[in-house]
């Protein structure tokens, strides 16, 4: 991309000169998050450096100085985004209150940055091994007494399982199929909102109760903890081998 916007920014009454000047506390930070906002209001594929430049009111070109590409501009925001995650593992907690934790901060994520989830899902790299997410499922799988074996495939299912709830409903698709399926009293489907909303959060818990009173029915118990890395590594048992955590899908 070459040199650009040299003589556009007279046209309101600006400096003569008509090149906008960049921003001497421009950094990273400030770039993903203007970034996020962006996406968060008109989509992913309304992202671009020019139009990003434009919002922030500076040369295009500056933005090169911080973020070398689109994707290492979108791996910022989707860093930045997942840092929202409010996910700690305290060791002394219940394993079935930490697990609804985790799922809760999740859709959390996937309601305020909707337009983001909705690409991250579907795109490979958003879940981290060593990400907060995944550590904090893996150490509680392990702490409920998961087999170390299978604490990285439950891990997986898991989180697939989440994620195709949380996409279905933040794309729209949840809410097509309640108002396709038949009525719970007289009369049609109400196109309400707020009546569609109040029946994604009673699936949600159903689901996650589905979830913990399977993993019950696994074997989880919260009277057999186990501790494990930050990296979610569970613990070697009974001679088997340590199973490392992996990204979703791989």
């Amino acid at each position: 991309m070459g040199p650009t916007d040299g003589g556009a920014g007279g046209s309101r009454g600006g400096p003569t000169s008509g090149a906008r000047r960049d921003s001497p506390h421009l950094t990273a930070e400030r770039i993903h998050a203007a970034a996020l906002r962006l996406v968060d209001v008109d989509g992913i594929d309304a992202l671009s450096m020019r139009k990003l430049a434009a919002t922030m009111g500076v040369n295009p070109m500056s933005l090169y100085h911080h973020v070398p590409n689109k994707a290492a501009l979108l791996r910022g925001i989707c860093g930045l985004a997942v840092a929202e995650l409010d996910i700690p593992v305290r060791p002394d907690a219940d394993w079935r209150g930490q697990l609804r934790q985790i799922a809760h901060s999740y859709r959390s994520l996937a309601h305020r940055h909707g337009n983001l989830i909705t690409y991250l899902i579907a795109n490979p790299g958003f879940i981290q091994r060593d990400g907060a997410l995944w550590t904090a499922l893996c150490e509680t799988l392990a702490r409920a007494g998961i087999p170390a074996e299978e604490v990285v495939r439950i891990g997986n299912v898991l989180l697939t399982f989440v994620s195709g709830f949380l996409l279905a409903e933040v794309n729209g698709t949840l809410g097509d199929l309640l108002r396709s399926g038949p009525a719970s009293g007289e009369g049609e489907h109400p196109d309400d909102g707020a009546a569609d909303a109040a029946e994604f959060d009673r699936g949600f818990e159903a689901g996650l109760e589905l979830v913990i009173a399977g993993l019950e029915a696994h074997g989880a118990s919260a009277a057999i903890p186990a501790k494990t890395s930050r990296s979610g590594t569970a613990p070697r048992r009974r001679g088997g081998r340590t199973a490392r955590p992996n990204h979703l899908g791989r």
